[in-house]
């Protein structure tokens, strides 16, 4: 069978229907042309899922809670493992991101592929609520004068120092 890219869902379908067809045929492992044919079409399925099908990866942390939960495992089993018990806490509530050590020994203990482990995700940092106009001196003013600090500010860091001396 003659075999073309895959450009419709139709064709897609077709392929995966043909994919089963060879490998459910008993003379499979024996006939040099369903293989050829079998490899051609798994690799047209693949890219054709990898172009229409986007996947993305999982979140570390709740693949590790997933696997835990799987393997009947707590939060506090972690302990030593990873680090402290705050060290823990932190990372489980994405506190605190993964080091390459913790990465290798969750690995090791959860028997987690390193790649899945070492995947970007969002750190939730505890923002200090800090008012406008105490960011950056240590008492409040009102607006205009913040206003004026603010405008001073940024005239000498644009134009350099300013002295203002007065002579008597």
């Amino acid at each position: 069978m003659k075999q073309k890219i895959l450009k419709s869902e139709q064709d897609y379908q077709n392929a995966i229907y043909r994919l089963e067809e060879i490998g459910d045929n008993p003379k499979f492992v024996e006939d040099e042309d369903l293989i050829n044919e079998f490899e051609l079409l798994d690799k047209l399925i693949n890219d054709y899922e990898n172009n229409n099908f986007h996947i993305e990866k999982g979140n570390p942390i709740e693949i590790i809670k997933l696997k835990m939960n799987y393997m009947g495992l707590k939060q506090k089993d972690l302990i030593g493992v990873i680090g402290s018990k705050g060290v823990v806490s932190e990372v489980m509530n994405k506190k605190r991101g993964l080091s390459k050590s913790m990465i290798r020994c969750l690995s090791d203990f959860l028997n987690i592929d390193q790649d899945i482990l070492n995947t970007p995700y969002e750190i939730f940092n505890k923002k200090r609520n800090v008012s406008k106009n105490t960011s950056s001196f240590p008492f409040a003013f009102d607006e205009a004068f913040s206003q004026y600090i603010a405008s001073y500010s940024n005239r000498v860091r644009n134009n350099g120092m300013l002295l203002n001396v007065q002579l008597n």
